[in-house]
Order: structure tokens, then C-alpha cells, then sequence
């Protein structure tokens, strides 16, 4: 039902959809419209984009080109006390620009500081609120940007924001949460195998040396760790070149769209972990689109800034290229649509198939944006104790390692004739 009554509508628009692989980006225009002369901004995966929309609109085109600012992205703890505190404020019946105000002059991240005072700035100036906010997007961040200058000009204002609050929140403490649950693994896994590689390649070597030619026989693990030892120093050059070349190369092709696109898909096939993946895109792709459902007219494009905004690059890609041209093209309804995008688990699917019968699309993405909130705070809660473990049993197989060549070494058979 979801998709008929959006199907005349966009039906038009396919030949105009951006390519798949593209990342849209800031251009700054100008346009006439009788004596008027208009600027601002827009989001778009190109100029000749741009282009298009301003000549439906029916305005003359000066110019359209790419703009670009040195900027850098606030910190995420800013970033959420700015929405969240903006939120609070807003609720208190603040006028908006006062809120902004305040927050420009209280915010501590210089990045932060200057992007607001440079939309208060822009709306003096008669910009358009959501493309004064669409400006400042290498700061908030493109998807927090757009929500908030579409919030800016809703009637929902205060809501937007509050929803906007959870999202931001959400993703900090999600990143937050993975990067010290890595943390740890990466410092032990380092200082073990800094260990082993100390003992191994320079004490062994050091003793064997002194004791080498008073012993009868070399013990097998000594005699191994020796072996590894030689190799490894004669040939440590060619082996660092390779490593960081094949790093270097991996980690350049990861920046790719096509490596972006192949990391996302395989990330989520992770025993456990790519579960959890999956169910934290699944949850910001729900929040995303309750915000933007209630707020945006084209239901379509709501869809698939929700699916960018996730931050998973293959669901994204299968959004735009199976679930929405299957709704625009053959009038699929929702549930199917999303199912056809092979992502998204079973209950998501299960959900959205009664809410887009029903019709009530802003509630269940909530809901559904709530329950794998839930699910992945006990999910990280027993990811953690995994890691633990895990790290317990490397610790432990190092150290059995280095008793058993400890003690190899400390019991030599020393020939008594030499």
C-alpha cells in the first residue's frame, strides 16, 4: 500500500536516480527567478543533478559547482550535547535562533563553535535553514546535518530533535563500545607477541650461543625456535615490505567504493559479531526513517537516506538498487520491497509486513530501532565476556609456550668431556 501510493509519483524520477556507487556532495548554485537572484546549497551525487532539480523548479541556472570548505568533524560527545541540549531547550519554548545562540556560545569544540556561527550567520542572511545546516555536514556529519535542517523547518521541531538526540546518541555509544572492546585484544595480542618474539629470536639465540657448544643434542623446540630465529633475521626486510605493501594495498582497496561495498557484505557474515553489526545498521536505519517519514514528504528518498545513514555501504546499495526501483518500478509493497534487499532479519521483516498493511510505519520503525537497541546492549554486554575469554586463553597459550622453552633451556644436556 506503501508503495502504490508512491509509485505514480516517483515514476518519473528513475531516469534521474543517482548512480549506484556515487557519494553525494555539497554544490554550491545560483539561480534567477525573474529579478531575484537566489544561492544556496544542495546535496546531490552531481552537478548535472543539481542542474535538474533547479530547472524543474523553473528557475535560471547562473551556476552550479562543487563546494568545498576545510572543515573537520566535531567530536561525537559535542555533537550529541548540542542535540540533546538543543532538544531540552526547544522543549522550554525557546525561540530556535536563540537556542542556536546559546549553543554556539557554549560549545567547546572549536569545529562545532564555528559551524554554528556559521548558520546563524547564513540564516541572517536569508539561506534556506536546511541548506544552512547541509552546508556544515563535514562537521555534524551529512545524515545529522540534513535531519536537523529538515527539523529546522518542520512544524515537529522539538520532536525531530529528541528522536535526532537518540540517534546521535546511539551511534557514540556503538562506537564507543566497539573500540573498547577491541581495544583491549589489540594491546594484549601486541604485548604477547612482543614477548614471544623478544624471548624467541634474541634470549634463545643470546644463550644458545654461549651454551651451544658444550650441549650433546638441542632440545626440538629450542631447536625450532632457533631455526625460526635465523629465518627471521635473514630475511626480516623482504618480510616487513611484503606485510606493509600487502597492508597498504588491502587497506587502499577498503577505500574504494567497490572495497566498501564487499568489507559491509562480508562484516555481517562474522559468526556473532556481524550479527550484532547488522542489528545496530538495522536499528539506525529504523530511527532514521521514522525521523525523516514524519518529516518529509517523499517517502522514497526517506527510505534511502535511511539505508546511507546506517552506515553499512551494502545495504545502502541494495536499497537503491533492488528495494526501491522493485516499489517505483513494479509497485512492491514496503515489507517486500526491504525483504527483496536481503539484510534485514527476520523480525524486522515479520514487523513491517503488518506496518505497511496498517500503515503505521513511524511507530514500528520505533519500536523495532528500540528492541535491537535492547538486544545489542546485551549483545556487546556477552561480546565483551567472549573477548575476555578469548584473551585469557591467547595469555595462557603464550605462556605455556615460553615454560616449555623456558624449561627446555633451563635443562640442557651439557656434554661433561667439554
Amino acid at each position: 500500500m506503501f508503495a502504490s501510493r508512491k509509485a505514480p509519483k516517483q515514476e518519473s524520477k528513475r531516469t534521474a536516480a543517482p548512480a549506484p556507487q556515487k557519494k553525494k556532495r555539497v554544490y554550491r548554485y545560483s539561480v534567477k527567478k525573474g529579478s531575484k537572484t537566489i544561492e544556496g546549497f544542495q546535496n546531490a551525487y552531481s552537478i548535472d543533478e543539481v542542474k535538474r532539480n533547479l530547472i524543474r523548479l523553473g528557475f535560471e541556472i547562473k551556476y552550479v559547482r562543487r563546494h568545498y570548505e576545510f572543515q573537520l568533524q566535531a567530536s561525537s560527545s559535542e555533537i550529541v550535547s548540542f542535540v540533546v541540549t538543543s532538544a531540552r531547550l526547544l522543549e522550554q519554548k525557546l525561540p530556535y535562533s536563540e537556542v542556536l545562540q546559546i549553543m554556539a556560545n557554549n560549545a567547546k569544540d572549536k569545529n562545532l563553535k564555528g559551524a554554528l556561527r556559521n548558520i546563524i550567520l547564513d540564516l541572517k542572511n536569508g539561506v534556506d535553514s536546511r541548506d544552512a545546516f547541509v552546508k556544515q555536514g563535514k562537521v555534524f556529519g551529512e545524515h545529522v546535518a540534513l535531519m536537523l535542517g529538515i527539523a529546522s523547518k518542520s512544524g515537529e521541531m522539538t520532536s525531530i530533535f529528541k528522536s535526532v538526540a537518540v540517534l546521535v546518541e546511539r551511534q557514540a555509544e556503538f562506537k564507543k563500545g566497539l573500540l573498547s572492546g577491541l581495544m583491549m585484544p589489540a594491546i594484549t595480542s601486541v604485548t604477547v607477541l612482543g614477548a614471544i618474539i623478544f624471548y624467541a629470536v634474541y634470549l634463545v639465540p643470546q644463550m644458545m650461543e654461549m651454551l651451544g657448544p658444550l650441549m650433546e643434542t638441542t632440545p626440538p623446540l629450542t631447536a625450532a625456535t632457533l631455526e625460526m630465529s635465523e629465518y627471521l633475521k635473514a630475511n626480516y626486510i623482504w618480510i616487513l615490505s611484503l606485510f606493509f605493501i600487502t597492508m597498504g594495498a588491502f587497506y587502499g582497496y577498503l577505500l574504494t567504493e567497490n572495497g566498501k561495498l564487499m568489507r559491509d557484505r562480508f562484516v555481517i557474515r562474522i559468526p556473532y559479531v556481524g550479527r550484532i553489526l547488522r542489528n545496530t545498521s538495522t536499528e539506525i536505519f529504523c530511527r532514521v526513517l521514522a525521523i525523516m517519514y514524519t518529516s518529509s514528504s517523499e517517502n522514497i528518498e526517506a527510505i534511502q537516506m535511511a539505508a546511507e545513514a546506517s552506515g553499512n555501504s551494502y545495504l545502502s546499495h541494495r536499497i537503491r538498487t533492488v528495494t526501491i526501483p522493485s516499489m517505483l518500478k513494479y509497485g512492491t509493497e514496503l515489507s517486500k520491497a526491504l525483504t527483496a534487499a536481503d539484510f534485514f532479519p527476520d523480525i524486522f521483516i515479520s514487523r513491517f509486513s503488518t506496518a505497511s498493511e496498517t500503515g503505521a510505519v513511524k511507530d514500528t520503525a520505533l519500536q523495532v530501532a528500540d528492541y535491537y537497541q535492547l538486544e545489542n546492549q546485551f549483545s556487546m554486554k556477552n561480546l565483551m565476556s567472549f573477548i575476555e575469554i578469548m584473551i585469557t586463553m591467547v595469555i595462557m597459550a603464550a605462556l605455556v609456550f615460553l615454560t616449555i622453552l623456558s624449561t627446555e633451556t633451563a635443562s640442557l644436556n651439557i656434554n661433561p668431556t667439554m
